[in-house]
């Protein structure tokens, strides 16, 4: 299986579930999603990565390109539920220096919900 990704409303905030192995063949489906939710008016996301059982080096790619289309457009990125694997790997990369992870979707929301109001 490779990744799946779908999104749910929260209000200002777009909650994007990322489901299945990240790997090269899936492309660009996470940036594709992020860029199309940028053009209807999102500016606000949550990556939960409960669903996300592998995450190569391309998936980690992907993250950070998505969050610079977001930041580009004055918006902001925080990820929920990675595996312990994938938040090695964030925390690994450095990428969570960037991108903050935070304990659960609520709170990733509620922050945003916050900036979106400023």
């Amino acid at each position: 299986m490779g990744l799946s990704v779908e999104w749910r409303d929260a209000g200002s905030v777009a909650v994007i579930d990322v489901v299945g192995e990240s790997s090269i063949m899936d492309g660009t489906v996470l940036q594709q999603t992020v860029r199309r939710l940028l053009r209807e008016g999102k500016r606000y996301f949550v990556l939960n990565l409960k669903g996300l059982r592998h995450l190569d080096s391309f998936g980690l790619g992907q993250f950070v390109s998505s969050y610079i289309s977001v930041r580009d457009q004055k918006g902001d990125m925080k990820i929920v539920n990675p595996s312990p694997n994938v938040r090695d790997l964030l925390r690994y990369s450095r990428i969570d220096t960037v991108l903050q992870v935070l304990g659960t979707e609520e709170e990733a929301v509620q922050a945003l919900q916050k900036l979106a109001a400023t």
